[in-house]
């Protein structure tokens, strides 16, 4: 992503957030919460791309989940600008495809769908690294 601008971040409701995934990994959902200290919970800027006039989660879904867990307000969020020149929009496009098939429309929509590492790697992972060769991104 480019230098991040002085002014404030957006603030958005972590509910409100749309993913581009469909499952979170336990191991680096433990890892965010141990990293989260203090009662304000600083998640970062997540970083968010406009797909079809909606606001999706490029990256930060662990942080966004955590966010929604602990009962934040608001998480900032940033506009991923590098995004279309770093990396296939139709990746993306086809993982938002699969989000909206599975049900899994919102951060809360994760619950239930934090995995082992394992179990991430082969049920996520490696499915969007078969669709990215497919598509000619791997």
């Amino acid at each position: 992503m480019s230098e991040r601008s002085e002014e404030p971040a957006e603030t958005v409701p972590p509910a409100a957030l749309r993913p581009s995934q469909l499952y979170v990994s336990a191991e680096k959902l433990s890892t965010v919460f141990d990293r989260v200290d203090g009662p304000d919970h600083q998640f970062g800027p997540l970083p968010v791309y406009e797909f079809d006039s909606e606001r999706h989660l490029t990256d930060g879904h662990t942080r966004a989940f955590a966010a929604y867990l602990t009962g934040a307000d608001e998480v900032a969020v940033e506009y991923d600008e590098d995004l279309a020149a770093e990396h296939d929009l139709g990746l993306y496009r086809e993982c938002i495809s699969w989000c909206e098939e599975e049900g899994v429309e919102r951060v809360s929509d994760f619950t239930g769908r934090v995995l082992a590492p394992d179990e991430y790697e082969r049920r996520w992972l490696d499915r969007c690294s078969r669709a990215a060769e497919r598509l000619g991104d791997g």
